[in-house]
């Protein structure tokens, strides 16, 4: 019953925006919606998280585990805060950022928005390599939409990007799919299966050099889709030129969704005897994306594009973790960085507002313009590049302890650097736009909604590192 609630609550509020033709009832109808998602995923994972079941079918294909389940939970929580922030998002476009939203570009933004969230769903809810790499290209034709809702020049260009970079990456995942859907039928499944668990109970008997060659299709394929280092040039556009709430779910959520379709091909592939594949090329790569990432951090010149750069750093550390064979951390670090930097990106949408420019350069005494925000960007921006006593930091800290432990020196020294260069970049970056001197003309209006979702994630982030990482460190290991 709460499988299909998961599946029909997005889709019959999907329908009723579309048609909808007053955006009031649209933006309630949306939070609601939202918000009961999230209670029902809480309440579909809980036999998974609560009775220490392994797993939990709903159909033959479809299933949840440990880590599917946090993953689910995470991503609707996610598209609550970034959703329950959107009508005041919008609102401000008009009352101080002086735009004219049409409404039916905004009841659009909300219903491919929603079929966005229902596509990742699946993409945790799969069981089927093939449903998988479907769920995940569903997620690229709805979020196309978002990237493409201020109709201007700038967002053609970021949106079709988009659709290009990503379309040519999922073809290689396909490609990938394809190649260990055919190592099965070498005497593993007659007839050949790409059920995911069916195809973990025979992994030895999987054809080597297809199920390997399939390995590396899938990680250039579904790394595309995340923004790995030299596949990422989709995801600073996009991120900058979509809506506020549309950069907060490409950043929060759908990273975690590639990143786990990874996961899931690495741990198949782990089972067999030829892992070492599995082992030294995610972390190697890992770290050299969080490297590359970390140099671009240094000269930045929009907001928004400081934080897809972070996201990018932060995707090259959870692909290490993956490397490393430990989704725990992985699902740590990807907490971590969702709720830090969905604030960061809700936070940006309302400076942009304010200061009238996404210019780093023309961005100076928030502070002074408006303490909350600056506080909460202050805040938010640290937990993001892992200070302590933050949840990130902890997370980082395991996974190059487990880099060290597993004898990856070189990885360990990457991510070193790389970790030491962005933090001092986005420091040098949030320090430039909480002091100075603001410049005369700004929009001045403050409201508690503005700030109210933001305000909850950077308490989040602050409880993450106190209490509920380590907590959850101790008893995993």
């Amino acid at each position: 019953m709460f499988f299909f609630s998961l599946c029909a609550l997005p889709i019959l509020a999907a329908v009723f925006c579309a048609k909808s033709e007053r955006i009031e009832r649209s933006r309630r109808l949306v939070s609601l919606v939202i918000w009961l998602q999230v209670v029902v995923s809480a309440v579909l994972c809980a036999p998974v998280l609560l009775d220490g079941s392994v797993l939990f079918r709903f159909t033959p294909d479809f299933a949840v585990d440990r880590t599917s389940a946090c993953f689910l939970l995470l991503t609707n929580f996610v598209a609550a805060c970034s959703l329950s922030y959107a009508p005041t998002f919008f609102r401000n476009e008009i009352v101080i950022a002086q735009k004219d939203v049409p409404f039916h570009h905004e009841n659009l933004f909300y219903t491919t928005a929603l079929l966005f969230v229902l596509a990742m769903n699946f993409v945790f809810l799969a069981d089927n390599l093939g449903l998988l790499w479907v769920s995940i290209e569903a997620t690229t034709i709805f979020s196309a939409g978002l990237v493409y809702f201020s109709r201007d020049k700038h967002a053609l260009e970021a949106t079709w990007k988009y659709l290009m970079v990503c379309s040519v990456g999922i073809a290689f995942a396909l490609l990938g799919t394809i190649l260990i859907f055919a190592a099965s039928q070498h005497g593993a499944v007659p007839g050949g299966s790409l059920n995911i668990r069916e195809l973990m109970a025979c992994a030895d008997r999987l054809e080597p050099k297809l199920l390997q060659l399939g390995y590396i299709f899938c990680l250039l394929g579904f790394g595309t889709k995340a923004g790995i280092f030299p596949l990422h040039t989709w995801l600073p556009d996009a991120h900058s030129e979509a809506p506020a709430p549309a950069s907060a779910m490409l950043s929060g959520a759908l990273l975690n969704c590639a990143l786990f379709a990874i996961c899931r091909i690495t741990e198949l592939v782990r089972l067999t005897q030829h892992h070492a594949i599995c082992e030294t090329v995610p972390v190697f790569w890992g770290a050299l994306t969080a490297l590359a990432a970390g140099l671009f951090l240094v000269h930045q010149n929009g907001i928004k594009r400081l934080w897809a750069y972070s996201s990018i750093e932060n995707v090259g550390i959870m692909l290490v973790a993956i490397g490393l064979g430990s989704p725990v951390l992985f699902f740590l670090q990807a907490l971590n960085h969702s709720v830090a930097k969905v604030a960061l990106f809700l936070l940006s949408g309302s400076i942009i507002q304010r200061f009238g420019t996404k210019d780093l350069s023309q961005i100076r005494g928030l502070l002074k313009v408006s303490p909350a925000c600056g506080i909460l960007l202050a805040v938010c921006a640290a937990a993001v590049t892992g200070m302590p006593p933050f949840g990130a930091f902890i997370a980082e800290w395991m996974i190059l302890a487990k880099s060290a432990d597993a004898a990856q020196g070189v990885a360990v020294c990457i991510l070193l650097i790389a970790l030491a260069i962005s933090f001092i970049a986005v420091s040098i970056h949030v320090s430039r736009i909480l002091w100075g001197v603001p410049k005369p003309q700004l929009n001045t209006t403050d409201s508690l909604a503005q700030y109210l979702i933001p305000s909850l994630l950077g308490i989040c982030t602050i409880l993450l590192g106190l209490t509920a990482i380590p907590m959850v460190l101790v008893k995993a290991l």
